[in-house]
């Protein structure tokens, strides 16, 4: 078995649900840190969602809905974070506004 921390995405998702992560095959992940920050002026919110391998983005999948995050503020999204991940499940970020916040996700994949 072995075990690899990797930074799985970095960067400001579109308008639309955004992929940010897939548990690659024969890999159990387990989410280290997941963080979104607003860097505008204005609050602005978010979905996050975990979706189960097959499957497609819907409400069932929620883990956050309209999660709001103030003006230069961070959220550290606790109900991501010790997430597993079987091969195949996928984690999407869907801001409300295109490319205005920054998001960071780390997992810890074991092969």
């Amino acid at each position: 078995m072995s075990v690899y921390i990797k930074n799985a995405y970095a960067g400001q998702p579109g308008a639309a649900a955004t992929l940010i992560y897939t548990c690659p095959a024969n890999t159990q992940a387990r989410v280290l840190k997941c963080t979104v920050c607003n860097d505008t002026t204005s609050a602005m919110t978010f979905k996050a969602y975990k979706v189960p391998s097959g499957e497609s983005v819907g409400d069932e999948y929620l883990v956050y809905n309209d999660k709001a995050v103030g003006s230069k503020a961070t959220f550290g999204c606790p109900d991501i974070v010790g997430q597993v991940l079987n091969a195949g499940d996928m984690i999407y970020i869907h801001p409300s506004a295109a490319d205005q916040l920054s998001v960071m996700l780390d997992v810890m994949e074991t092969v």
